[in-house]
């Protein structure tokens, strides 16, 4: 009888090993929102942040990393499609198209009905797919619309009936693009949501996110599934202010006690950390409210760890776009450029690589890891990450990243050049004066009732310039944010519809190289190489791709 038993543990044991060694493996993305550079502590040790610098140096770090669209939608959308943001096809952005065709990516991102994007994917290969925080990329329109509260008293149970019914709508509405759970869900930036504003309640809550994604985790522990995390932090309003409030004021009105006790460390805990290791607090609160977001890394990472799937879970790391030099919104470095980090221990070989790699790079890089094939009518621009992560010498990866926002294209090369190209469409100047008086009042009118600080600053122009979003004449307020208020060479350089930068030499992009005699051979290259890239995406762009 002895003997039995023990055959049949043994063979019990084989099995199950078998079956560890068979499982499909999960992936965990975290993708957060307007974080500076020096947010990250293993960069230059300004913020307190031990788990997010742990992904870095027990992982691959990408320093050379690009949100190839540098505002949260269209950074987004080429996150979960692998896609150019240029290729969305929904109404609203192709209403934005100029007359000669140009197009213009801005926060007019919508995936269609059907579209294929890495959750869709996933979600048909067997996975289990699971959204937490903003969502930004348009609506299902199947769900109805969000409802506004009677009054501004969070503790009046109208007002949470319709913020409740609110976050069901929302939640209801994402699912539809590929999701089986979806929770604490914000359709767009939670800052501009009015009945939140209107009554008051928090915009960052990371507990009530994070406490989502580890019950999404907790539920689908046995089986496959792809985590995407995008969290608020560190997106206005400022993150410090948020930190000091009472955590029971929440996107679903007073509650008596906090959302989510126990899933991430109090929030005075938070700061005391954040001040011991000698972090400032900076204007916008970003730096010490790094430590708040490393809170959450650390928590999925603990809870990876206390269900045994740390060792088969991909952790991507990767920012929407960064707001350094006020470049958010823009082709500069200030904007564009983030860090990128992959981990898994066993799989993923620490150190930095400095290949050229950017979102568009993480659909694909699910569907390799995952051993997954992507439909042959989804058209993917971005390549999968796994073999650089496996430490391989790549031979034939890309020689050149293209960037696109509003009416700029800019290519970044491996050797670190840079060539941006600013040309606004006939179209728009080639109208009535005064229209475009009109629109650039109206345009102006809304920046002071937004800032109105800047009534005393920004007045009426006679003769207003489109500038790089193509908005509207004289500029939107991040455009002019870019240009006045803290990046003396846009002042320089803004305007001039050529621009070559030697990144090397000169990261800030303060000296324009195109007017300079000794790099005209580099300038001309750098233009065919802009005008290749353009080629493979929809639109024109002036003679780098003209009309056909």
């Amino acid at each position: 009888m002895k003997k039995w038993i023990i055959l049949f543990l043994v063979v019990s044991g084989a099995v199950l090993s078998g079956s560890a060694a068979k499982r499909k493996p999960n992936v965990v993305i975290f993708y957060t929102d307007d974080q500076p550079m020096d947010s990250f502590g293993f960069i230059n040790g300004k913020a307190h942040t031990p788990n997010i610098d742990q992904l870095a140096q027990s992982g691959t770090y990408f320093s050379r990393a690009y949100a190839t669209s540098s505002v949260c939608s269209p950074s987004r959308y080429s996150a979960l499609t692998g896609q150019y943001a240029s290729r969305c096809q929904s109404p609203q952005f192709r209403k934005e198209i100029s007359t000669e065709g140009v197009t213009k990516v801005l926060w007019n991102m919508g995936m269609e009905e059907g579209q294929w994007n890495f959750p869709r994917v996933m979600q048909a290969n067997g996975y289990k797919t699971g959204m937490v925080g903003k969502w930004h990329v348009g609506s299902s329109g199947k769900h109805g619309y969000r409802k506004s509260v009677p009054n501004n008293d969070p503790k009046d149970p109208a007002v949470i009936e319709v913020l409740k019914y609110n976050q069901e709508y929302y939640c209801k509405d994402i699912a539809e693009f590929g999701f089986d759970y979806v929770g604490a869900a914000f359709h767009g930036n939670p800052n501009d949501d009015p009945n939140l504003v209107k009554t008051g309640c928090n915009v960052h809550v990371p507990e009530w996110q994070t406490m989502h994604a580890l019950n999404f985790i907790e539920e689908n522990k046995d089986e496959p599934f792809v985590l995407y995390y995008a969290s608020t932090l560190l997106h206005v309003p400022d993150c410090t202010a948020d930190l000091k409030k009472d955590p029971r004021l929440t996107p679903l009105g007073w509650m008596d006690e906090p959302i989510a006790p126990g899933v991430l460390p109090p929030r005075e805990d938070v700061l005391r950390r954040a001040r011991e290791a000698g972090v400032p607090e900076s204007e916008n609160g970003k730096l010490i409210a790094a430590t708040w977001l490393d809170d959450v890394v650390g928590a999925v990472q603990h809870k990876l760890k206390e269900l045994g799937l740390d060792d088969n879970t991909l952790v991507i790391y990767f920012n929407d776009n960064s707001t350094d030099d006020q470049g958010k919104g823009s082709c500069y470095q200030g904007g564009a450029h983030v860090p990128m980090m992959v981990n898994l221990p066993g799989v993923v070989k620490p150190g930095e690589r400095k290949e050229l790699v950017a979102n568009i790079d993480i659909a694909p890089t699910i569907f390799d890891f995952c051993g997954v094939t992507p439909p042959e009518d989804m058209v993917l621009d971005g390549a999968s990450l796994m073999p650089l992560c496996r430490g391989e010498n790549v031979s034939d990866w890309r020689d050149a990243m293209f960037l696109e926002i509003g009416i700029t294209r800019a290519v970044v090369t491996d050797d670190n050049f840079k060539y941006l190209a600013f040309r606004v469409p006939e179209s728009y100047t080639n109208r009535p004066k005064e229209e475009i008086l009109k629109e650039h009042r109206e345009s102006l009118a809304n920046i002071h009732k937004m800032f109105p600080w800047t009534k005393k600053m920004w007045h009426e122009e006679e003769n207003p310039r489109y500038m790089h979003m193509g908005m509207a004449p004289g500029g939107h307020h991040m455009e002019r944010f870019q240009l006045y208020l803290n990046h003396p060479p846009f002042e320089k350089n803004y305007f001039d519809p050529d621009q070559l930068y030697d990144l090397n030499r000169d990261p800030r992009e303060t000296t324009n190289l195109a007017e300079n005699p000794e790099y005209q051979a580099k300038l001309q290259k750098m233009q065919k190489k802009l005008s290749r890239l353009l080629a493979d995406v929809p639109g024109t762009f002036a003679e780098l791709k003209p009309e056909e």
